[in-house]
């Protein structure tokens, strides 16, 4: 390890080698190095859209460059037809061996296992150059560069070394960090569903906060022991916040989930169905919602039916009355939110330095000359599909250019 660098990026991920790769490639003759915490560069990419790598979105912004990017270091993308693009052989692990190849082959240092303990600004007055002074857990001495990228991602899944540290150098340096909180999770709900556990159902989504319905979109949602997840489920949950005042517990209390398993028809189309179904021969309940959902789902409805006639009418339901409270849970089936899952299970980390304090084109500080911020550190947490790997490159692809065209 030298003890100089012309630039010196923390992170390896995506938006750290994107950052590097350009810049290498634009300025060859510079010392560029990448600083790892773990041993593995890219790691959190590697288990990405479970291992397939959902490498960006036909509809992301920047795509072109990003497009051309990774063209460049010999990534192969399929599009899945719904806009997902994907490396060819849906192998994040090829992802990142072209990477780490693309950035040794054109002199890039990857430096594993060098996790930054402090970082120190130097002033003009002790070089009229300015830079940065960083120190390596374990080292004595500091490696001075004179441009500085921090690429530490966010804090979701720490076992991949995305730990929040680049939130602590930024906020130490002078920049704002807004609230940090889990984004694209499962999200806990309140009602007894352990018996849906695995079950997988087509459905539109609402959410609502008092009552007002402030999100909807249509995917699957996938049912666990204790809560909701699925795509769908993962964009929703940036939705549900902690409201001012209150504990997150507290505000948890405002939001209900509704889902429509039946979005392609009516409530009076649905009704009418399992009504002709009830009075066929040889049909009960259950057998009037076969193809609507599966059999899983159709028990917990009837369970809720017996329940609810049992208790609130105290005698045996007609069948028009056992068709009109199926349609109604059908087409409107309501979970109450107790929270949010964790770090641990979070794609990506809602909130960080805020995108104003950076150049937009350059993705340099606004406050600290040759300091640049990319990928989760900003805040910026999009939906799934690829945007937010997408916003990974292309924010890496302009801080390396950015740096390559400040001199």
């Amino acid at each position: 390890m030298k003890q100089e660098y012309d630039a010196l990026v923390i992170g390896g991920g995506a938006s750290g080698m994107a950052a590097a790769i350009t810049l290498k490639r634009m300025r060859p003759s510079w010392d560029v190095a990448v600083l790892e915490k773990n041993d593995i560069f890219l790691r959190k990419v590697q288990a990405s859209g479970n291992g397939k790598c959902n490498i960006s979105n036909l509809a992301c912004d920047g795509l072109p460059e990003v497009r051309e990017f990774l063209k460049s270091v010999g990534i192969c993308l399929r599009n899945d037809g719904e806009g997902r693009l994907y490396p060819y052989s849906e192998d994040a692990k090829d992802v990142a061996r072209l990477l780490i190849r693309t950035a040794t082959s054109q002199g890039v240092e990857l430096l594993p296992e060098a996790e930054v303990e402090r970082i120190s600004v130097i002033s003009s007055d002790r070089d009229p150059r300015g830079g940065f002074r960083v120190l390596i857990k374990g080292d004595d001495e500091y490696i001075a560069c004179e441009n500085l990228v921090i690429a530490t991602g966010g804090k979701s899944h720490a076992e991949f070394g995305t730990t929040g540290d680049g939130y602590t150098f930024a906020r130490r340096m002078g920049h704002s960090v807004t609230k940090l909180v889990p984004a694209l999770t499962g999200v806990e709900v309140r009602e007894n569903i352990l018996n849906l556990k695995g079950v997988r159902a087509k459905a539109k989504v609402y959410l609502l906060r008092d009552g007002e319905t402030i999100f909807s979109e249509k995917g699957e949602v996938q049912f666990r022991d204790d809560s909701l997840s699925g795509i769908v489920i993962m964009n929703m949950s940036g939705r549900i916040e902690t409201l001012q005042n209150e504990s997150p517990e507290d505000s948890f209390k405002h939001y209900d989930i509704r889902l429509d398993l039946a979005p392609d028809f009516t409530s009076q189309e649905v009704r009418d169905m399992i009504l002709d179904r009830l009075y066929m021969p040889g049909f009960d309940e259950e057998y009037s919602l076969k193809t609507l959902v599966k059999a899983e789902l159709a028990r917990f409805l009837i369970r809720k039916s017996n329940v609810f006639f049992a208790r609130w009418l105290g005698e045996k339901a007609s069948k028009e009355e056992i068709a009109d409270f199926l349609a109604d849970e059908l087409k409107d089936l309501k979970f109450k939110v107790k929270g949010l899952k964790g770090w641990d299970e979070a794609q990506v980390t809602k909130g960080g330095v805020p995108v104003s304090e950076v150049d937009p084109v350059t993705m340099e500080s606004r406050l600290i000359k040759g300091l640049y911020l990319v990928g989760e550190v900003l805040d910026y947490d999009g939906p799934c599909g690829g945007y937010n790997l997408n916003n990974a490159w292309l924010t890496g692809i302009k801080a390396g250019r950015g740096i390559a065209q400040s001199r």
